[in-house]
Order: C-alpha cells, then structure tokens, then sequence
C-alpha cells in the first residue's frame, strides 16, 4: 500500500470508529467491494491506540475527576463513612464502576463466540443486514430520551448498555451506535448517553487491540514517517470527529445517521445481486 492507503485507513479507523455507522463494517466493505488491502497487524494495532488517545485527550476532564474521586472514597471510608454513603455523594466514582460493569457482557461474548464472529468477517451478507439492523436502531431514537442524569443512573442501565455493545461485536453493527442507542432507551440523557459511550470505548478498542496481539507484531513493513503520519490522522479524525457527534447529539439528530446505515445497506444489497 502507497501513503495515501495508510492516510485513508487511519482516517476510516478515527472517523467511523465514533460515528454510528460501524467501523468494521465499512472495513469489510472496502476489502470486499473494491479489492482494498486488509491493513498490516501492525498497522492496525497502532490505529487502535490512536484513537484511544483521542477518547483520553477527549475526556480528559472526566477522567481526571474518576481518579481523584477514587483517591476521595479511600479517604472518606478511612474517615468512617459507609460505603453507601460514599458511593451516594461520589459520581464519577460510581461512573467508573458502571463501565467495568458494561465490559463484563462484550468480554463474555467475545470470549465464547471469537472463532463465529471471526467468520462473519468474511460475509458481505452479514455486513448488509448489519447496517440496516443499526439504521433502525438508530432511527428509532428519534424523540426518545428523558433528563435521566449521572446521579440517576444504576447498575442495570450500565449492564444493558454493555449488552448492547456486545450485540455490537457482530460486523456491520456500530459499537457506538448501540450503546448510545441503549441509554437513550433507558431514558438517560442524550449527552451523558453518549458521554457514557465515549467512555466505555476506552477499554473496549484497547482490548481489542491487545486480542490483535495475540498473532504479533509481525514485521513492520511501513516507514516511521509513514506510521507517524498515519497515528497522526487516526487522532485528529478521532478527536474531531467525537466533537462533531457531541455537538449532533446534543442537537437532537443523532437519528440522522440511520439514512447513512440504511444506504450502506442498500448499495451492499446491489453488489450482491450483480455478483
């Protein structure tokens, strides 16, 4: 692949990663429809950690007051306050306890199902009823949502999510999209929804990078300039691209998205029936 291949994967990795409309979904499109090379390991590895930076860059300011209201709970117990009580004033304490419980169903199922969702990779008919299943999803958003806020949200609504993204692991169907999605059916605030969801993608592409792990490194056959360059344009298309999606969220038009997922559908639909 020249350098305009790698900029183009590193910009289809930070954009769709966040948007809606599935990033490995669009990855087996191009590899499929149009003969695109499958990325190198390598190459893909540094794409995820790249956008993981981006999610960290984001969300700074939340992380920051997870840590420090960790440090905050050990202080407040050793004072001689109850758990319940320390879990009842410390909200991003109890946010940092709801994702590691939305992990738990994505890590069940790609522990069981890895070698059958591996599979799905290669099948253009999974990706197409994907796309329309994630454009109904996202369609049926539309109006929903209540002011449900951090001090609201329970445990179930955090497994539930992380039920969604586990659905999510099939190709074609968009992490973000289904998680986001699910709050929203939970009556939780659009913006923490998709806050929540933000979040949650730090573990989940981490992870996912580290399972690409377990075939190696391989050998690196792109240039460190060429690397960099692509690192570089999978951060900036992550970063912004979590500002554009915040800023539809909060506009109410995240349902949008579901026009794009059912014309993906729709032209994977065609290339079938010519092939």
């Amino acid at each position: 692949m020249n350098l305009l291949h790698y900029l183009f994967l590193a910009c289809l990795q930070g954009v769709t990663e966040f948007l809606p409309v599935s990033s490995s979904g669009h990855l087996v499109f191009f590899q499929e429809i149009i003969g695109f090379e499958e990325p190198l390991l390598s190459f893909d590895i540094i794409l995820h950690l790249a956008t993981v930076l981006a999610v960290l860059v984001f969300l700074r300011k939340d992380l920051f007051l997870m840590l420090q209201e960790w440090g905050l709970a050990f202080k407040k117990v050793a004072q001689g306050k109850s758990f319940k009580e320390v879990w009842s004033e410390l909200e991003y304490l109890r946010m940092f306890v709801f994702v590691a419980v939305a992990l738990i169903p994505a890590i069940l199922v790609g522990l069981i199902f890895h070698s059958i969702i591996d599979n799905m990779f290669n099948s253009l008919r999974v990706i197409t009823v994907s796309f329309f299943i994630t454009g109904t999803v996202l369609f049926l958003t539309r109006g929903k949502g209540t002011p449900k806020n951090k001090r609201q949200l329970t445990l179930i609504d955090a497994f539930l999510i992380g039920l969604a993204q586990a659905v999510a692991i099939i190709p074609g169907i968009s992490r973000s999209g289904m998680t986001i999605s699910s709050g929203i059916f939970r009556g939780i605030n659009k913006e923490l929804a998709a806050r929540f969801s933000f979040l949650l993608s730090i573990p989940t592409i981490a992870a996912a990078a580290i399972y690409k792990l377990k075939d190696g490194m391989g050998e690196i056959s792109i240039s460190n300039f060429e690397l960099s360059l692509s690192f570089l344009f999978a951060f900036l298309s992550g970063y912004f691209t979590l500002l554009i999606l915040s800023k539809m969220i909060a506009r109410a038009k995240f349902h949008y998205f579901s026009f794009y997922c059912w014309g993906m559908g729709v032209v994977c639909i065609v290339v079938l029936l010519k092939g």
